[in-house]
């Protein structure tokens, strides 16, 4: 090998393993031929031993021809034409991926306010309510800029108003769903809007319906009535208000039912409270009386009164009689019942479900072996 050629392969191996600040250079020899068996090249290159490929026999007094066309030519490689190995300048394709700084990605923080929350209803379902029971409701928005006003949209329920500060007040005089078609706007340039419609639930009133006054006591006989409920939520809990009393020898069970027999004279009067099951529950009390009555031996009714009915409600009520026979027979000998009642003659018993609402008077007649009787009543239906 002449010394042309050692110098060359020293520099070559010398470039090969040139180490650059903290990268090794590493020229990519792979475009050139191996070496054979014997060590031998084509003519013009010869053997780099190191690497077992052939190399052009170029370098010191002349260039190496341009590589074959279509093939990437390593920068890595390129010598200077003079002796003096390739400077060791980095090759573009050895620089490491780690050096690029992970700090330039974008903060994460920088993400633009999102701005102010869209305008709405606090809620589409109001507190619930009681018929023929005050209401009064502050209504509630959110977002967009305070401060709101309210506004109906449409005609509100009989009876209800708003106040464009958001109150809403009112008497249901009726039990179900009740709807508020309502707008708030709020202090925005351009002014935000919002709308829906409100829900109002309204349950029934629970009313403590009586009779009243209850049947007639019979003197020394047994004795049974029963108060009812309309409205609220059954079941129902009777008692009576607390340090009242009853005619000595009668009780009030917590379904309503007077039982007992009694020897007292005259009227007495107490009052009694109903209680439902609702969450929270409704309370509503009523005076009631007894009257003592004597028995003789003819058809007599003990029923004063009738219990007041619901449209919609189931409606039950006995009428309480006496006489020496017990076999009666009865009528509406005038007047009428309310629509929805009606009266089993052979007991005495009046049921079914109003239909409409108002105060319906009748004459009841009751009649037996012995003799008859009548008396006028009124049936109140909320």
């Amino acid at each position: 090998m002449t010394p042309a050629r050692r110098r060359l392969q020293a520099a070559l191996i010398s470039a090969f393993l040139l180490t650059v600040q903290s990268c090794t250079f590493a020229p990519d020899l792979s475009r050139f031929a191996t070496c054979d068996a014997t060590g031998g090249c084509p003519t013009g290159t010869y053997c780099l031993t190191d690497v077992n490929r052939c190399l052009p026999a170029c370098g010191e007094g002349r260039q190496c021809a341009p590589p074959i066309s279509g093939e990437d030519e390593d920068a890595g490689t390129e010598q200077d034409g003079g002796t003096t190995p390739d400077s060791g300048d980095a090759d573009a394709g050895a620089v490491d991926a780690g050096t690029v700084d992970a700090g330039t990605q974008p903060d994460g923080g920088t993400t633009p306010d999102a701005g102010t929350a869209a305008l709405s209803l606090e809620s589409n379902l109001l507190q619930g309510g009681t018929e023929t029971v005050y209401y009064a409701e502050q209504l509630q928005a959110r977002g967009g800029t305070p401060p709101y006003t309210f506004n109906a949209i449409a005609q509100l329920p009989a009876g209800f108003s708003l106040g464009t500060g958001g109150l809403l007040t009112g008497t249901p005089s009726r039990a179900g769903d009740v709807f508020f078609p309502v707008e708030v706007t709020d202090a925005s340039t351009p002014v935000k809007r919002a709308s829906g419609s409100l829900r109002l639930s309204v349950r029934p009133v629970l009313r403590l319906a009586g009779p009243a006054p209850l049947a007639d006591a019979p003197r020394k006989n047994p004795y049974t009535e029963t108060v009812s409920a309309t409205g609220g939520k059954a079941p129902y809990r009777f008692a009576l208000v607390p340090e009242q009393s009853l005619p000595a020898g009668l009780t009030l069970a917590a379904n309503g039912g007077f039982e007992g027999t009694t020897e007292q004279e005259g009227l007495q009067t107490f009052t009694v409270v109903v209680t439902d099951s609702d969450t929270p529950p409704q309370s509503a009390s009523r005076t009631l009386s007894i009257a003592l009555a004597d028995v003789t031996a003819f058809v007599k009714l003990l029923s004063r009164g009738v219990p007041d009915g619901r449209v919609g409600s189931d409606y039950a009520y006995v009428f309480q009689t006496i006489s020496g026979t017990n076999s009666f027979t009865w009528s509406i000998k005038s007047g009428a019942l309310p629509p929805g009642i009606i009266l089993d003659t052979q007991k005495g018993i009046l049921s079914g479900k109003p239909t409409v609402a108002g105060d319906f008077t009748f004459m009841l007649g009751v009649q037996d072996l012995l003799g008859s009787t009548q008396q006028g009543y009124t049936l109140h239906v909320d």
